[in-house]
């Protein structure tokens, strides 16, 4: 009888021992995949902020608008001497192993002066 509480004793003692090894080596794992994603999300944003400083001014990107009229209030004599764009600037990246994507996107507004040319 003793030896059979014994036995029946190590059983359960090493099924406890078991769960907690599966469950520390699940923490494991998601600790290391959530380590991942803050990694491709922190790439992911320098990229971008890379993109948007190095944005030349006269550079247009592919998704400009231009804007029949600049928002905000101006003086009336200024209105025909802006000129307004509206540019949405965006970042994705995706990996494979564990799957993850990340995507930042801005939108900017670009004013400038129309100088008109003097007539001949």
């Amino acid at each position: 009888m003793v030896l059979l509480s014994a036995l029946l004793f190590l059983v359960v003692m090493l099924l406890v021992v078991a769960s907690n090894l599966v469950l520390s080596q699940l923490s494991l794992k998601s600790a290391q995949t959530a380590q991942q994603q803050l990694q491709l999300e922190f790439r992911t944003l320098e990229q971008h902020l890379k993109q948007l400083n190095g944005l030349a001014p006269d550079e247009v990107p592919e998704s400009t608008l231009a804007l029949p009229s600049c928002p905000g209030i101006y003086a009336a004599w200024s209105d025909a001497t802006l000129q307004c764009d509206l540019m949405l600037i965006e970042t994705s990246e995706q990996t494979r192993q564990p799957p993850a994507f990340t995507r930042y996107n801005s939108l900017l507004l670009r004013k400038q002066l129309k100088l008109s040319e003097p007539a001949p």
